[in-house]
């Protein structure tokens, strides 16, 4: 990994417990099943629905209802539970079993495929038995090469799931704040407002999921021209702001303009 790469996930993979009002003794990962969401933007009298990937628009409110739920079932036994954004889902849930690696470092759970929000929790709950070993990559990549293939700017590796994140879309949509993609990339490889659904659209294990599609927000032409030109988020209308908000893309916002256009443009 390159050193901005390192530095962003240092800054967002923070283990810290100080604040957490109950003596924290282990932590809950869990997966849950998410959907494509479809997002339509009406620009030049044309209403264009773009993609934002699985666990994107669920990432911050799943969460939220799960631990409900965990604090229901735990208070019976006077235990507790509370939501850690911060904590590397993937690999505790892959090195506790509950997934396995793709080729494309993408967790895969059983029934769900690569359409799982991992979640991860804070819990007092004693864990005298663990199951954690070596993180496993998915008995059958080992004869496939569909994401290798089928990735845009060559980011995936055969032997491994350890991928170029460099060259990943998904790094250059979500964490470079230049207002244009590096002319590398070509103009044909961007498919989605984040992240990118190249690698996990061609995976065989995702065959019975790709149908899970839910169409969500609709922004008028008012809306959409306001987005890609950068408008100061303190200008936009509060339905715009609710829109996004909604859709988990104001963490993104000063991203969209940028992402947005050249997903408009090429239409």
């Amino acid at each position: 990994l390159d050193a901005d790469i390192l530095n962003i996930l240092k800054n967002f993979y923070i283990c810290d417990y100080s604040d957490i009002t109950f003596n924290v003794k282990s932590v809950i990962v869990t997966a849950s099943p998410c959907r494509i969401a479809k997002v339509f933007f009406n620009y030049r009298g044309k209403k264009i629905p773009l993609t934002i990937p699985p666990t994107y628009v669920e990432f911050k409110s799943e969460p939220i209802k799960i631990e409900s739920c965990l604090q229901q079932i735990l208070a019976a036994e006077n235990y507790h539970a509370q939501v850690a954004y911060n904590l590397p889902g993937k690999i505790i849930a892959a090195k506790c079993g509950l997934s396995l690696y793709g080729k494309n470092n993408i967790c895969y759970v059983n029934d769900m495929g690569s359409f799982a929000l991992l979640s991860t929790f804070y819990s007092d709950l004693p864990c005298d038995n663990d199951n954690w070993n070596n993180a496993r990559l998915m008995e059958c990549c080992k004869t496939c090469d569909a994401c290798v293939n089928r990735c845009p700017t060559g980011a995936i590796s055969p032997q491994s799931h350890l991928i170029k994140a460099e060259r990943c879309i998904t790094y250059h949509n979500e964490f470079m704040n230049t207002p244009d993609f590096s002319e590398w990339i070509n103009s044909s490889a961007h498919n989605c407002i984040v992240g990118c659904m190249r690698c996990q659209e061609c995976c065989p294990v995702n065959r019975n999921y790709l149908n899970r599609i839910v169409e969500l927000e609709e922004f008028s032409e008012d809306e959409t021209k306001m987005i890609m030109q950068g408008t100061d988020k303190s200008k936009l209308s509060d339905k715009t702001v609710e829109k996004l908000e909604m859709l988990n893309l104001m963490v993104y916002y000063d991203k969209l303009a940028r992402n947005i256009r050249v997903l408009l443009e090429d239409k």
